[in-house]
């Protein structure tokens, strides 16, 4: 006569493979949740950064090489001054605004003052530098360093460069 059932191996087995494979799912699932936090924290950085690069070129591309703080000495200075053109004045040269536009990194932000007016432009910024050429002083390049720890401890860095024509 043969007993219908399963013996205690089978059952030792298939607990087993069971195991296995929920835990390979659990890993796979897990490692995507860390991915996908890490990613996001990654875009909000870059984003961050690209939000202030915008104000910084958008307001310097008004200002003129002779209107501007910082020399034509090759050396990334961390904060840069300069005014804007008003337009033209009446015999064609150009007008500019006299209060300067002052940007610079203070306690992890960009900082954007106009006169009375200050307004943060980033956060979470490590660095951030201002250099002219000696071989091209119309050109400014910028440089701004930001970092981040993701949901999970890790620690996140982001770095974006721009370069910019100014007025004549």
């Amino acid at each position: 006569m043969m007993k219908k059932g399963f013996t205690l191996i089978e059952v030792l087995v298939v607990v087993l493979l069971s195991s296995v494979i929920f835990s390979a799912l659990f890993m796979v699932m897990s490692s995507g949740r860390t991915t996908w936090y890490e990613a996001e924290t990654q875009i909000a950085l870059q984003q961050e950064l690209r939000k202030a690069m915008r104000q910084i070129t958008d307001d310097m591309r008004q200002s003129g090489m002779s209107q501007i703080s910082i020399p034509a000495d090759s050396v990334a200075y961390s904060s840069i001054s300069f005014n804007v053109s008003e337009g033209a004045g009446g015999s064609g040269s150009i007008d500019w605004s006299p209060i300067p536009i002052n940007m610079s990194l203070s306690g992890g932000q960009i900082i954007r003052a106009d006169g009375s007016t200050t307004r943060v432009l980033a956060n979470n910024i490590t660095a951030l530098g201002f250099v002219r050429l000696f071989t091209s002083p119309k050109i400014v390049r910028i440089n701004m360093t930001a970092q981040k720890t993701s949901t999970f401890g890790r620690v996140l860095n982001a770095t974006l460069d721009s370069a910019i024509a100014l007025r004549n």
